[in-house]
């Protein structure tokens, strides 16, 4: 064992998930799926209801409820009432990726070597795909981590032909708990290469990784809450569930989020930079080497069709978002590095990467570029960090025309924490016009000790539900119109409802104290607000 490698391992671990914590306590909460998770397990956690999922009045019932349970556990540890802080409902899926990238690194140091598991986790956490979901209070951080779990057990069985029953039940245990985040998904990710590498193979390895004492422990961790769920909801989670979510993403794009095939395929030069860097190559290796790798490389082979067989069956599902191959990054990220590792760093694994070294960079720079001028204003710190950027791409390109791999892979690694750091303390705190909700929370707080009642009206995205839900109304239904006078009221809304509302004679006492424009970035269009009190 190598004690000062995995040292080293351990501090880059650590150093990662400091710097990527910054990020979960700053960044204000996300329109729309990571409110309406962080919601549904607010209303858990005020209602007391453990089993029912709703946004404080309205059923969610589009997932299971394993994210809820996580999330609900992280407030009850941390958290207090009235349970509206966002960066604990993302510990879940921050702690997710962390503990994946440990055991990732723990056993393909065992069936590899420690440069390839090391590498691996390098271009997993460099990701901006892994970035994005370790930020986010959603289920697939940890589904991540038990996907992970199932399928290193498979790699395990794939290399030493046989499996301990510790391997099996921790398999099993960890199948199970996917089922409760995300139902049926791990399959895709798990069994279904699984399957295709005994089918061609010719050999049963469901049979090596089949446990009856592992399927009755699945029963039993699943099948309770789903039974009650069934008897709660009347059936009618089920419907939305399968019916109305799964159904629908299969059979066509749903909530605009359509895509033709060849999405992901696009997007891995963006999501899974800088590792895309070495893709090229990795490809051309594969076409020229494979039958060899199929006769005598078990290990490989299996790597190929578990990124493969679910990267190609979302690539033809109507509907698409980058989160949805995330597991399959894994398998990528390791041919990758055995790839550069069995090359011994040589310049050739960097043939044709011009392209893809500078996608991401450049996407980078755009970004920032047009976030700043559509939302913000140019100053000389825009500009130092443009010119920052732009150095540093460049460089990036310096040291692959010199062909020092090792250096563009640390360059590449700094690069990615340089951005990072630009986007979390730079840019994030000048798109205060995106930050609609925020806004209306401390216009809230500021006032809320003076009022009586908050009413919040025509704006009512997810994140304002989260942030406001225990303290202001979406609805003047629940205010009578004979109390105004005896009750001090706060009234925040948008221009479009302004006219409709404040002609009635109800209202003619409200007077404007505030008023501003925010920029709804789920909907692409500004928003404009009015605050009144009466």
């Amino acid at each position: 064992m190598n004690i000062s490698f995995d040292k080293k391992f351990i501090l880059f671990l650590l150093i990662c998930l400091v710097i990527y914590f910054q990020g979960i306590l700053r960044l204000p909460v996300m329109d729309r799926d990571e409110a309406r998770f962080a919601t549904a397990s607010k209303t858990m956690l005020i209602n007391g209801d453990y089993i029912d999922i709703q946004m404080v009045d309205e059923k969610r019932y589009k997932k299971p409820i394993g994210i809820y349970w996580s999330q609900t556990l992280a407030n009850t540890v941390i958290g207090k009432f009235p349970y509206d802080k966002i960066w604990i409902y993302r510990l879940p899926s921050l702690f997710g990726i962390f503990i994946s990238f440990l055991v990732i690194f723990l056993l393909i140091k065992k069936i590899e070597n420690s440069n390839v598991a090391f590498l691996t986790v390098f271009f997993l956490a460099s990701s901006i795909l892994t970035i994005s979901e370790a930020h986010q209070s959603k289920t697939d951080g940890l589904l991540f981590l038990f996907i992970t779990l199932c399928n290193l057990i498979i790699y395990k069985l794939i290399h030493v032909q046989k499996l301990k029953n510790l391997d099996k039940l921790i398999f099993w245990i960890s199948f199970s708990m996917g089922i409760l985040i995300k139902g049926p998904i791990i399959l895709i990710f798990t069994i279904l290469p699984l399957l295709l590498f005994s089918f061609v193979k010719k050999q049963n390895y469901l049979k090596s990784i089949w446990s009856t004492f592992g399927f009755l422990l699945l029963i039993c961790i699943t099948l309770p809450w789903f039974v009650l769920i069934n008897i709660k909801s009347g059936g009618l989670f089920w419907h939305e569930s399968i019916g109305n979510d799964l159904f629908e993403k299969v059979k066509s794009g749903k909530e605009s989020h359509g895509f033709p095939p060849g999405y992901y395929s696009l997007l891995i030069f963006l999501f899974f930079w800088p590792g895309c860097i070495f893709l090229i190559s990795l490809l051309k290796k594969i076409r020229l080497n494979f039958r060899k790798i199929f006769n005598n490389d078990k290990f490989s082979f299996y790597l190929i069709l578990s990124f493969l067989c679910p990267f190609i069956l979302f690539e033809m599902i109507p509907t698409k978002l980058p989160h949805y191959v995330y597991p399959a990054y894994l398998p990528l990220s390791i041919l990758i590095s055995k790839n550069i590792i069995a090359n011994s760093f040589k310049s050739k694994i960097i043939s044709y990467s011009s392209i893809p070294l500078l996608i991401f960079p450049i996407a980078v720079i755009a970004l920032i570029v047009f976030s700043i001028i559509q939302f913000s204003k140019v100053d000389l710190n825009f500009l130092i960090i443009i010119c920052s950027l732009v150095s540093f791409t460049l460089s990036l390109f310096w040291i692959k025309i010199k062909k020092n791999v090792r250096s563009l892979i640390i360059a590449s690694g700094l690069f990615q924490i340089f951005t990072y750091l630009v986007l979390i303390f730079f840019l994030i705190p000048r798109l205060e016009n995106l930050w609609i909700s925020e806004k209306i929370n401390k216009i809230i707080t500021k006032h809320e000790k003076s009022v009586d009642k908050v009413f919040t009206i025509g704006f009512n995205e997810p994140s304002l539900l989260f942030l406001t839900s225990h303290k202001s109304s979406n609805s003047l239904e629940n205010l009578d119109f004979n109390q105004i006078k005896e009750k001090k009221i706060l009234l925040i809304i948008t221009e479009k409802f302004n006219k409709n509302i404040l002609e009635k004679k109800d209202y003619s006492s409200f007077i404007l104290i505030d008023e501003f424009v925010g920029f709804n970035y789920s909907r692409g269009k500004n928003v404009y607000f009015k605050v009144y009190k009466n």
